[in-house]
């Protein structure tokens, strides 16, 4: 069922392989065994890991979300299988130096989006440009691992803490980034309440102004 192909990133937490699935292109994302870890709870923590980020990817597909369909999970080997999204990263994207029209009008996408996942009440937890990819006209995230079903302001500013460092510190050349992202962010007006997990997403202001005191935090302890 599985064809295994080159391996595409091998990190702390999962080793990632593209291959294909039933003849679908697609990613085979193993978590790795923790040696140092006692066997029972490293076996535990992987699979409820695997759990909750396809519980995360499952949810997101619920509300329509772009994001990678879950096509195989082996909990006991701690191996997840799903789609391979076409595209290139952000990443790859911004180094090849695009025009300012093109990578404007990607920070304004990629603003829409990332409220687009709060609104769905998940945080991404990683929000770097290798886990966002530019597929056509759309931009999709990839790489769940790390996401939170959440209401908590905290957690939605701190996805914007981990995009800013990411591009302060890979992509300086695209200054007005960050400005362009909280400008989408803040336009985007669908408003959205999920009931039946009993909270409410906190308005996109009240995010952005908890990702300007996180990053006065962040520069004060420095």
């Amino acid at each position: 069922m599985w064809i295994e192909g080159k391996k595409l990133h091998e990190g702390a937490e999962a080793i990632v392989t593209e291959g294909f699935w039933l003849g679908k292109p697609a990613i085979k994302k193993f978590r790795r065994v923790r040696k140092w870890r006692h066997p029972e709870l490293d076996y535990r923590l992987t699979k409820s890991r695997l759990i909750a980020e396809s519980r995360t990817l499952l949810k997101l597909q619920h509300f329509g979300f772009p994001c990678p369909s879950i096509y195989h999970l082996n909990l006991k080997k701690g191996i997840m299988y799903m789609e391979k999204i076409k595209g290139i990263t952000l990443v790859q994207t911004l180094q090849s130096q695009i025009p300012k029209n093109d990578s404007d009008l990607i920070f304004t996408k990629l603003g829409k989006i990332l409220r687009e996942l709060h609104l769905c009440g998940i945080t991404h937890g990683d929000l770097t440009t290798t886990n966002i990819i530019i597929s056509g006209d759309e931009v999709i995230l990839i790489d769940f691992g790390l996401s939170q079903s959440t209401f908590e302001v905290e957690s939605f500013g701190l996805d914007f803490h981990v995009l800013y460092e990411c591009l302060q510190a890979t992509h300086p050349n695209y200054p007005e980034a960050m400005q362009k992202i909280i400008e989408s962010y803040l336009n985007f007006n669908q408003e959205f309440r999920n009931e039946s997990e009993g909270g409410i997403i906190p308005p996109s202001k009240d995010v952005i102004s908890r990702f300007e005191q996180i990053k006065s935090r962040v520069r004060y302890h420095d």
